[in-house]
């Protein structure tokens, strides 16, 4: 009888879609030696994007968290993860000797497989690295990600699967990824096959999203079909946008006349206990979901749908969702039907934010646009539109990137050690590239808020906190009782009327990844000042004139609003 295994995404994927990565190393670490006794195939844990979570509204080391859970969970391997074209974001800028340090170390501090979440679109660079991560001794998953279009025929996930097979020798299982759970039984029947006559013979993974409510059917789908590795949650935090329960498809799996070596006491234990975090956090719990046509159409990932609900509540927007989300739809066509994953849902998903909220197609131009569309992330599954593709190249900032290559892509880490840090252990460089404007060193947990009933010291006043607002989590920042001259820069939203002169403020919202610039700096037109991160997304702003930095008015690490003034330019 066939034995079917687990892999637990309860505090990676699961908590992403649900918690949007608000999960505390102190939320894991009470019940980690129970969930090593579960009898996992593997646990997965986040990796880059999620650690500038943890820094910046946790106050925590990433690598510590891989380090105690490693220790804490001898038997059962932790899974992360890699991209092969940047290290964070998708700027496609990330030095190669950093993506390979990445590996490195998250093999030294405890990862022992990892899940590549690049698409196959450069077979060289992703054998690369595949090759450090095997030298390294760790397990190597790659992902073929899903999703359904005109575009998407039974040839072209034949070829996917053949590029993979041909990397086989550094390549242990093919995790069939569904991120916008939008595969259905019948297909989930025929993409196994299709896959399983080109794979040569590599082990299949399935993981799906229960967005439209059939995940749970796929599932056993692919059990049927020869798929011996699931991914689930537990209960707490499966179903809604998030992957199905451990317990629903173990249940399911026996029914069906397989075996599984899963602990059910140790299962109900760790359940019980996300569920008591939840409650004691007011966290959501995991749901079904209806079924709704609409979603296979616009196939947004469930992460993605949380970060652009609440995008859009702080523009003020929030109505608007359908007619975004039909945007989308629009937008993922004419750019040739790209995966609706990592990066791709990001560039769909911007550019139709941009063509809704400026009122006009295209008005604005995003740079990963103009990058999707000369290519530099991988050819389009079909060619975009000529009318969108004339568009693009006669777009201004179109002609900066003809020739684009990712400056300082070859530079050593001695190279970047010595400008970035001489001083710097590798954790830290790692730790100071993905998150600008962060010190490299480890960040304490902050302190909790002072009683209100206590005299308030003003050079040690706590200001900055977590705040839970209708599910979302905010950084807010508080300033001491006296300080009007602080007050007043603090404003993040100014009426038309009262903008200063030369004022310089962003369009959309979004955390402030860095400032390049500090006061009395000359600036000429077009020069950096700061970076955004929205929707994933790095945003570049450039100054609009000529001049000298007279205020800066935003922090780095803050969470700013649409219209927020981010400094001004006399």
């Amino acid at each position: 009888m066939s034995k079917i295994e687990f892999v637990d995404q309860t505090i990676r994927d699961a908590q992403q879609s649900l918690w949007g990565l608000m999960m505390r190393t102190d939320h894991i670490v009470p019940i980690a030696e129970m969930m090593d006794r579960i009898g996992y195939r593997a646990v997965a844990t986040v990796g880059s994007q999620a650690f500038t979570i943890q820094v910046r509204n946790h106050g925590e080391d990433p690598w510590e968290r891989i380090r105690t859970l490693s220790g804490l969970m001898p038997r059962t391997p932790l899974r992360g993860s890699y991209q092969t074209a940047s290290l964070s974001s998708f700027d496609l800028s990330t030095p190669r000797n950093i993506i390979s340090l990445w590996i490195k170390r998250s093999v030294a501090n405890g990862i022992r497989s990892f899940w590549i979440c690049d698409y196959q679109e450069n077979v060289e660079r992703f054998r690369y690295f595949a090759q450090i991560a095997k030298a390294e001794g760790a397990e190597v998953v790659t992902a073929l990600m899903y999703t359904s279009s005109p575009a998407h025929t039974d040839e072209h996930w034949a070829q996917k699967t053949q590029l993979i097979a041909a990397t086989k020798e550094c390549v242990d299982r093919i995790m069939i990824e569904d991120a916008s759970g939008v595969i259905t039984p019948e297909r989930t029947r025929e993409l196994i096959s299709i896959i399983q006559r080109n794979s040569g013979g590599i082990p299949l993974e399935f993981h799906s999203h229960c967005n439209s409510g059939l995940a749970p059917l796929c599932y056993l789908e692919a059990i049927r079909a020869g798929v011996t590795t699931v991914h689930t949650a537990v209960a707490p935090l499966a179903n809604g946008t998030s992957l199905p329960s451990a317990e629903s498809i173990l249940k399911n799996v026996r029914r069906l006349g397989f075996t599984a070596d899963i602990d059910e006491d140790a299962l109900a234990s760790v359940s019980a206990h996300f569920r008591k975090i939840a409650e004691k956090e007011n966290l959501p719990l995991g749901t079904p979901r209806e079924y709704d046509l609409f979603h296979f159409d616009h196939q947004v990932p469930g992460g993605m749908m949380t970060n652009l609900t609440r995008q859009l509540r702080e523009l003020g927007m929030e109505h608007r969702l359908d007619e975004i989300l039909q945007e989308i739809v629009e937008v993922r066509r004419e750019f040739g039907y790209p995966v609706m994953a990592t990066p791709y849902s990001q560039i769909v998903g911007v550019q139709a934010v941009e063509n809704v909220v400026s009122g006009e197609r295209y008005k604005k131009i995003p740079d990963e646009t103009i990058k999707y569309a000369l290519g530099y992330y991988g050819p389009s599954v079909i060619p975009v539109e000529p009318d969108i593709m004339d568009r693009i190249m006669n777009w201004p900032r179109t002609k900066e990137f003809l020739n684009w290559k990712p400056e300082g892509y070859l530079k050593s880490i001695d190279e970047l050690r010595r400008e970035l840090g001489p001083k710097l252990s590798d954790d830290e460089l790692l730790l100071k590239i993905l998150i600008p404007g962060k010190p490299g060193k480890k960040t304490e947990p902050r302190k909790a808020p002072v009683a209100a009933a206590k005299p308030v010291n003003a050079a040690a006043f706590e200001s900055e906190f977590r705040v839970e607002v209708d599910g979302d989590v905010f950084n807010v920042r508080i300033l001491p009782p006296g300080d009007e001259a602080t007050a007043a820069v603090a404003v993040s939203k100014s009426e038309p009327g009262a903008l200063p002169e030369g004022a310089v403020v962003s369009e959309m919202a979004g955390l402030v990844l860095s400032l390049e610039v500090k006061k009395g700096d000359p600036i000429r037109k077009g020069d950096p000042l700061a970076v955004i991160e929205a929707m994933k997304m790095r945003r570049p702003i450039q100054s609009p004139r000529n001049g000298t930095v007279k205020e800066i008015l935003a922090r780095e690490g803050e969470i700013i609003d649409a219209g927020a003034v981010l400094m001004v330019i006399a």
